[in-house]
């Protein structure tokens, strides 16, 4: 889980400025500078995955592999696509580390 401090609110989600946004076959990613309180989030559908205890599993995946890129400096949104609830957790790890490591610098 992560800190109650890096947790974004739904105010975080509507757009406020430039954003950048990356895409792989089971995700996309949305980066945003924030002067004010950042942090981190997984969105997930229900076109993912049709029940919660599978969207839940990769919404518990995805944020212990993006907890260390969260910042209080942005807002960092990763929201699933269809086939990533089939994904096991190495594909995972490596798919939105990849991401990550090509929209924002370590």
């Amino acid at each position: 889980m992560l800190n109650r401090k890096m947790r974004l609110t739904r105010a975080h989600f509507a757009p406020s400025g430039p954003e950048k946004r990356v895409a792989s076959p089971h995700f996309s990613l949305s980066v945003r500078e924030t002067p004010e309180k950042g942090g981190c989030a997984v969105v997930i559908s229900k076109k993912v995955s049709k029940l919660s205890v599978g969207r839940h599993l990769l919404k518990r995946r995805a944020l212990s592999v993006i907890a260390p890129w969260c910042s209080p400096t942005r807002v960092l949104i990763v929201y699933a696509r269809p086939g990533a609830a089939s994904l096991d957790y190495p594909a995972l790890a490596k798919e939105l580390t990849g991401l990550l490591e090509r929209t924002l610098p370590r």
